[in-house]
């Protein structure tokens, strides 16, 4: 190396700093890639649960579906009727028949997760013992479901039964309250 030329302007400089620029863009290229990875993965099992009421022949029931491409999480289910929180289905279906409620199905899914596209009876009420008008009946129900995916994103699908639902992105979902049993 010769004493009257700087070291900058020596080859294993440039080398060096070429060396360091395609290093630094692997890196920066590299947490791009991974930054697009978890998007592409978190989009892969995105559950999206739905709240439902139909009625056949053979009677009406509550389900709840996951309509979404990733397993849903249940982590809290609330119901209201006219307002009023309910402890579980029983005294729901109690405060709107006015009197004990007649034989019915019932399905807990708090704490349990539900597949991509399978549909869940949340309360089975026979025809027999559907009262006239039921619809309106029904729309004094409201809903309200905590879930996650499983990379803990977390949303609520809250809605009055037979009339619609809406879905909002939460930080994360409380636990079931004490005493309530859906």
């Amino acid at each position: 190396m010769s004493d009257a030329r700087p070291w900058y302007r020596e080859p294993e400089t440039f080398i060096a700093l070429a060396a360091l620029v395609v290093s630094v863009t692997a890196v920066v290229v590299g947490i791009y890639e991974a930054g697009l990875q978890r998007a592409h993965d978190r989009a892969e099992v995105w559950p999206r649960v739905e709240i439902s009421t139909f009625v056949t022949p053979q009677g009406a029931v509550f389900r709840l579906d996951n309509t979404g491409i990733g397993p849903a999480l249940i982590k809290n289910i609330s119901v209201s009727v006219d307002g009023k929180a309910q402890r579980n289905w029983d005294d729901a279906l109690r405060t709107l028949y006015g009197h004990a409620p007649p034989v019915h199905s019932l399905t807990d899914v708090r704490e349990h997760a539900v597949r991509a596209g399978d549909q869940v009876t949340l309360v089975g009420i026979a025809s027999a013992d559907l009262p006239p008008g039921f619809w309106k009946w029904v729309s004094r129900v409201t809903v309200s479901v905590c879930y996650e995916s499983i990379f803990h994103e977390a949303w609520i699908v809250s809605g009055t039964l037979g009339v619609g639902s809406k879905w909002k992105d939460v930080a994360h979902c409380a636990p079931q309250a004490a005493g309530y049993d859906f």
